[in-house]
């Protein structure tokens, strides 16, 4: 779902004098609505509903994750280190967007002595995406915001991939309109039918609005505000930002005490901002750093010559289609479907012990670049210890085909379509940006984070749980948006997460991922999780300083010349 610049929100600050009139005058036929749609909610959730189409449970290889992880304490160390073993400079474990981006660094810096294995059938991560005959669809990550001027390897990326046209290190480049997302781009579900944009805006009372008014002024003020090093004080990637004192401590408290503290009570106000928590790290603002829910509001201030700053950049197959390119440029390093066993590092070599086709093999290695979420390295690498384990939200991501589209009151079809009750994300429309006047069939992305139970407790649950019960739990959420749609869908694939993505609880960003070490003997760290959040800027970043590590000895130079 959309985490982009919220403060700028089509039409939001010129809507605010309205917000206050809608809580006046048209206080009570919103709140007839209301209260109507309230009971017709009720009756709809316990009505019959068609569920009469096929459902897959797919995901990530869970199942040969956990047989590796318990096998790997009796893998024989004297046989790990007698299986023969081919030389490469560096290997990358892992897959996922910053160990493409390692590669991808690597060898734009003329280095190419690497080789990449990756658990699963196909590279991606959390950035994985599927396809069927209606449409590519996202598996995970959709989207990427217009990126600030500091965030130069994603311009540079993209000037590569023909996203940014011209001149990618300009305060506001032009981008390649294809793939910036279409209008209309998103509308909220509440009161019994749609609006436009996702701040909620229908039934609001007075107090709903000025609250409403005084947060965004405040998180406009944070966003353009600059610490005494020079830094913004949130910036992207996280590592860029301001380090003075009055920014750092707003990680030592929650969300919801820094916006009690302030006397933001709406219950409106407070759904977005859940909302937008849920979206972006997979739990609510009780659960998340100060820091890390501003940095949400704050911290985007990208800007595009042929766009409002609102806009993302998005294609069917969400960031798959990122996660494609790069795989595309380092295709002849990559060994798929290789889980890694172990890793015996050495103060100047390491050993990677991996499977592939049913035999184990090895790779002797000066360096290897570990961008697999760091709660595995324990199992993984030998003599490795983790003090303190980053939490990691659970998902549940589902791809729905539908026959027509869902018929609905208010804001038509959009990208992003989210409800304001229950615990989803809403979906959104893979195949919105075909350029089209009418479509037949749609395949819709629906997002679920288990963000209402500790992380460990929501994992269990996301296993327990099979194709029946989430066939039904989706169907009856999306029945509340639109009566009648179970008829439409003519299939549906389940995708659980159960480490979905690393979550910037309280006290993480400035202080839990510090302890988290950059190196281990000849080992380099690069995920996500060392940014604290997980999104496309941050996993390249870390991907892009591993590789850092490799081009600044000098190694990359000696092999080019």
């Amino acid at each position: 779902m959309s985490n982009t610049d919220k403060l700028s929100r089509k039409l939001f600050l010129k809507s605010l004098g309205s917000f206050v009139l809608s809580g006046t005058i048209g206080g009570a036929v919103s709140g007839c609505l209301t209260a109507c749609n309230r009971l017709g909610r009720t009756n709809l959730t316990n009505s019959t509903y068609s569920t009469n189409f096929p459902v897959k449970m797919l995901g990530p290889s869970m199942a040969v994750g956990h047989r590796l992880r318990d096998m790997l304490g009796r893998l024989n160390p004297a046989f790990a280190a007698e299986v023969k073993a081919e030389f490469r400079r560096v290997v990358i474990v892992g897959g996922g967007i910053a160990g493409l981006s390692t590669g991808w660094w690597l060898q734009r810096h003329g280095f190419n002595d690497f080789t990449l294995l990756e658990l699963e059938s196909d590279c991606g991560g959390n950035s994985r995406s599927g396809k069927n005959k209606v449409s590519a669809y996202p598996w995970g990550a959709h989207y990427v915001p217009l990126p600030n001027l500091e965030s130069h390897y994603v311009r540079l990326l993209f000037a590569e991939l023909g996203l940014i046209e011209g001149d990618y290190s300009v305060a506001a480049p032009r981008y390649n309109e294809l793939h910036l997302c279409h209008d209309p781009q998103e509308r909220l579900f509440k009161d019994g039918q749609f609006q436009d944009g996702l701040v909620p805006r229908r039934g609001l009372k007075p107090e709903d609005s000025l609250e409403i008014r005084r947060f965004f002024e405040l998180v406009h003020e944070l966003r353009d505000a600059v610490g005494a090093d020079g830094r913004p004080a949130f910036a992207i990637p996280v590592d860029l930002s301001s380090q003075e004192p009055k920014f750092r401590e707003l990680d030592e408290i929650t969300f919801a005490q820094w916006l009690a503290q302030r006397n933001f009570n709406s219950k409106p106000l407070l759904w977005y901002i859940d909302y937008c928590c849920r979206d972006d790290y997979g739990a609510l603002s009780a659960n998340i750093s100060a820091w890390a829910g501003l940095h949400y509001f704050a911290g985007r201030r990208g800007r595009a010559a042929n766009a409002e700053t609102n806009s993302v950049v998005t294609f069917p197959s969400g960031n798959g289609y990122l996660a494609q390119a790069l795989k595309e440029k380092i295709r002849a390093h990559i060994i798929e479907s290789a889980p890694v066993l172990r890793i015996l590092p050495g103060q100047k070599l390491s050993r990677v012990i991996y499977e592939q086709d049913g035999k184990t093999k090895a790779l002797q290695a000066e360096t290897v670049i570990f961008a697999a979420p760091r709660f595995l390295a324990p199992y993984i690498i030998a003599d490795y210890k983790l003090e303190k384990k980053p939490e990691y939200a659970p998902w549940l991501v589902a791809n729905l085909t539908l026959s027509g589209v869902p018929g609905s009151r208010g804001t038509p079809l959009a990208w992003d379509n989210v409800s304001y009750y229950g615990d989803s994300l809403g979906y959104v429309v893979a195949n919105h940006q075909e350029i089209t006047t009418r479509r037949s069939s749609i395949v819709i992305t629906y997002y679920r984070p288990l963000a209402r139970m500790p992380a460990a407790q929501a994992r269990r649950f996301l296993q327990a749980q099979g194709e029946t019960f989430w066939r039904d739990e989706i169907v009856k959420d999306l029945e509340i948006m639109h009566p009648g749609i179970g008829a439409l869908i003519t299939s549906m694939a389940l995708w659980p997460w159960g480490h979905g993505m690393v979550s910037p609880s309280q006290g993480y960003m400035w202080t839990g991922r510090q302890k988290l070490e950059r190196r281990f003997k000849s080992v380099v760290f690069a995920h996500s999780d060392m940014s604290g959040i997980s999104n496309f800027e941050e996993a390249q970043y870390q991907g892009i300083m591993a590789a850092e590590t490799i081009i600044s000895s000098g190694t990359a130079l000696k092999e080019s010349t």
